[in-house]
């Protein structure tokens, strides 16, 4: 079965190059067209127009919100769409539930994709996540009919799950990889012919003028927090935060959950590359984060579209624009060498000039077959600089969807014990995704 080589973007990238792209090898490029029925990416059209004009082959996606009808959400989604080509399915993201069952999420989910075929006339898929697959869906209402474009990461295959068993059209087997021509983290993907049209298909109506949604931010809570203050906070409400997150109980958030917020200023787009991020801290201001990173003040405030550079919260991800070192004395933390990995390279290559072995590469990155590695792959080497001296934390990490103790621990080349005493967990069996830990 013919392969491609895709990635996935969203407005988290901001502007592409996508003649890197292309030249890079990549075929599919999937964009993110909307959310819900209150949000449209703000490069929804400069993506398609760009990535059209280069040649590449388009598919469009819709992050689906449990909380929204899915009759609303299909039509939400085709109308932002109208009058554009795709040569791929339309494809729904489905990651969250909301606190809905399985036989209820499984039949919303075909109510949706049901309605975007009518709506546009276009073959559909869904997207998920393996362990969403396993645990939140379910058989008897024909989500089987649809292609399924699977997440799942360190591994040689993709897992069988009760409703497509082995059967996928696109797999997204890594979201820390590199893409030429793409800011910082890329979702890098490979599709067979499943996830194409017969032809390349215009959806109808007219051309949609440039969404004027704002800019994305996200934010990690911390100690006092309530989602009336972090909305007061960031000029939206209560209910926005609480759509926007899948939070069932707005008087529950965790210390270390990473929320997602739309604010009300429209983004400004730049050329601006990024290849990291960082979350600010108790003392920190802007001009101290960017002496750290060898950077300026100015160029914060633009990538991340700061209104008052005066004015950072702790627990707010910043963006940190491509560097070339990072100033020492600064920081505690040790900093993890990578290594993209390129065409024609293997695991047993990369311990050779790295001087190291393939089977600490392989735990340190969690690779679960050492000979199955990707072209654009970001692979950890090495730690460089010491820790300061009684803290053994070199790094955060944010918990994903489908991650346990024991997988995070491996991936890091740490133990379980040493991840509960670091971060103060009472249950090692209860972590959430969007919680930040101290490795």
């Amino acid at each position: 079965m013919t392969q491609y080589k895709g990635i996935d973007i969203s407005n988290w990238q901001g502007s592409i190059n996508f003649s890197e792209v292309k030249n890079s090898g990549v075929q599919i490029v999937y964009i993110q067209a909307t959310e819900g029925n209150f949000f449209t990416d703000p490069y929804l059209q400069e993506f398609y127009d760009e990535a059209s004009s280069k040649g590449l082959s388009i598919g469009f996606y819709h992050f689906f919100s449990p909380s929204v009808s899915a009759d609303e959400q299909a039509k939400y989604f085709t109308k932002a769409i109208s009058g554009m080509t795709s040569e791929c399915r339309l494809v729904l993201d489905l990651e969250q539930s909301g606190g809905i069952g399985a036989d209820e999420l499984s039949r919303i989910a075909v109510d949706f994709l049901e309605n975007v075929k009518a709506n546009s006339g276009l073959d559909v898929a869904l997207y998920t996540y393996a362990s969403f697959a396993n645990n939140n869906i379910t058989t008897g209402y024909g989500l089987e009919n649809y292609p399924l474009w699977i997440a799942e990461y360190g591994t040689s295959y993709p897992e069988s799950n009760p409703i497509w068993g082995t059967s996928y059209a696109g797999w997204q087997y890594s979201d820390t990889g590199y893409t030429p021509g793409v800011n910082g983290n890329s979702d890098l993907d490979i599709f067979n012919e499943r996830i194409l049209l017969d032809d390349k298909v215009s959806i109808p109506g007219n051309r949609n003028e440039e969404s004027s949604h704002g800019s994305v931010k996200y934010y990690i809570v911390r100690s006092g927090d309530t989602l009336s203050k972090i909305a007061s906070r960031f000029g939206t409400t209560t209910q926005e935060l609480v759509k926007l997150n899948d939070i069932s109980n707005p008087n529950l958030i965790y210390v270390g959950q990473v929320l997602k917020i739309y604010t009300n200023r429209q983004v400004q787009k730049d050329d601006n590359n990024f290849s990291s991020t960082y979350v600010v801290v108790a003392g920190d201001t802007l001009s101290k984060i960017a002496s750290r990173f060898g950077t300026t003040t100015q160029e914060l405030v633009k990538l991340n579209d700061i209104s008052n550079p005066n004015l950072i919260y702790v627990g707010e991800i910043l963006k940190i624009p491509v560097i070339n070192s990072v100033k020492s004395g600064a920081s505690s933390k040790q900093y993890q060498s990578t290594y993209v990995v390129q065409n024609g390279d293997t695991l047993s290559k990369i311990a050779s000039r790295f001087d190291t072995t393939v089977q600490y590469l392989a735990r340190i990155n969690g690779i679960k077959n050492p000979n199955l590695i990707y072209t654009g792959q970001v692979l950890k080497i090495e730690s460089s600089g010491s820790s300061v001296q009684g803290s053994s934390t070199t790094s955060t990490y944010v918990v994903r969807a489908g991650d346990t103790l024991s997988s995070i621990a491996l991936r890091f080349d740490t133990t379980v014990n040493n991840l509960i005493d670091l971060n103060d967990i009472a249950n090692p069996n209860l972590i959430y995704v969007g919680q930040v830990l101290k490795i």
